[in-house]
C-alpha cells in the first residue's frame, strides 16, 4: 500500500522524505540549514542548493512523490443531493452550458432576474472559456486543507467561483446569497495517485525545470529542517492541481460538512 502525502501534516511526511534524501543531503548540510539564517520561505532550500545538484534533488523528490498517494482537497457549497452525486460520480470538469442551466434556476428567484436574464448566455461564455474565464473543461484541487478552510474559504461560503462570477456579473454582489440557499459548505478529500499529480504539474515544463509541486515540497521540507514546528497549514498556501478531465469517484475518499460559524470567523470578501 502506498503511503499518503498530506501537505499540512509535515511532521508525518518530512521525516520520510528525509530518508529518501539521505544520500544527497548529508547531516553536515542539514546542520547548516538548522543554523540558518532563514528569513524567507525559499532561504532554507537555497542553502541546500548551494551544495547539491539541482537536477539530482529534483529527480529524487519527484520519484518519491510518484510513489505516494497525494491527498488533495476540493471545497464548495452544495446541496445534499449534489454532495451525494459527487461521491457517486466524482468531481466533474466545468461544463459552462450545463452549469448555466442550473444557475438559471437558482438566479431566477432574484427580483431583477427578468431584466438580467438576457445576459446569462454571454456571462456563461465569458467566465467559461471567454475573455474572463478560461475554466471550461477544468477540475481544480488544492493541497493545503488549512488554507482552504481559512485564507480561501470563500469557495465553502459562497460555492463555485464560476457560479459566483456569473451571478455577480448579472445581479451584483447580493446575488451571492442565492447561491448559498439550500446548500452546505462541504470539503471533499481526494486521493490522487502520485504519478498523476506529477503529470499535471509538469504539463508545460521543459526538461530540467522544477515543477511547482516539487519546489513547494522541497521548500517546506527544508524549512522543517530549520524549524520542526513549522506548520504549512497556517501559511495560506495557494497551490493547486488542475485537471482537464473529470476526477473519478474512486479518488473521492471523503466528504465533510464544515461548520459555517467557524468559516465566517476568517471569511473575507
Amino acid at each position: 500500500m502506498l503511503m499518503k502525502f498530506d501537505f499540512d501534516t509535515i511532521g508525518e511526511w518530512a521525516p520520510r522524505l528525509s530518508v529518501a534524501l539521505d544520500a544527497l543531503v548529508p547531516n553536515r548540510l542539514r546542520e547548516r540549514v538548522r543554523n540558518g539564517p532563514v528569513a524567507w520561505l525559499g532561504d532554507a532550500l537555497d542553502i541546500i542548493l548551494e551544495d547539491v545538484e539541482r537536477c539530482d534533488l529534483i529527480a529524487v523528490t519527484r520519484a518519491w512523490l510518484r510513489d505516494q498517494t497525494i491527498v488533495a482537497y476540493h471545497g464548495s457549497r452544495l446541496s445534499a443531493n449534489e454532495i451525494t452525486s459527487v461521491r457517486a460520480g466524482g468531481l466533474m470538469a466545468l461544463d459552462p452550458a450545463a452549469r448555466g442551466d442550473r444557475l438559471e434556476k437558482t438566479l431566477s428567484r432574484h427580483p431583477s432576474w427578468a431584466e438580467a436574464s438576457n445576459g446569462l448566455g454571454a456571462a456563461v461564455r465569458d467566465f467559461g472559456d471567454g475573455q474572463f474565464g478560461r475554466r471550461q473543461g477544468q477540475a481544480h484541487l488544492t493541497i493545503s486543507r488549512g488554507a482552504l478552510l481559512t485564507a480561501f474559504n470563500h469557495y465553502l461560503v459562497e460555492g463555485s467561483e464560476f457560479d459566483q462570477a456569473v451571478a455577480v456579473e448579472l445581479l451584483g454582489k447580493g446575488a451571492r446569497a442565492l447561491l448559498q440557499e439550500g446548500r452546505l459548505p462541504v470539503l471533499f478529500t481526494v486521493e490522487v495517485p502520485g504519478f498523476r499529480a506529477i503529470e499535471v504539474g509538469e504539463r508545460w515544463l521543459h526538461d530540467g525545470e522544477m515543477s511547482g509541486l516539487v519546489r513547494l515540497v522541497l521548500q517546506f521540507w527544508a524549512n522543517w529542517l530549520y524549524d520542526p514546528a513549522f506548520d504549512p497549514g497556517t501559511q495560506h498556501v495557494d497551490f493547486g492541481l488542475m485537471f482537464y478531465e473529470d476526477i473519478p469517484p474512486a479518488w473521492v475518499a471523503d466528504a465533510n460538512l464544515i461548520d459555517e460559524a467557524r468559516l465566517l470567523e476568517t471569511y473575507r470578501r
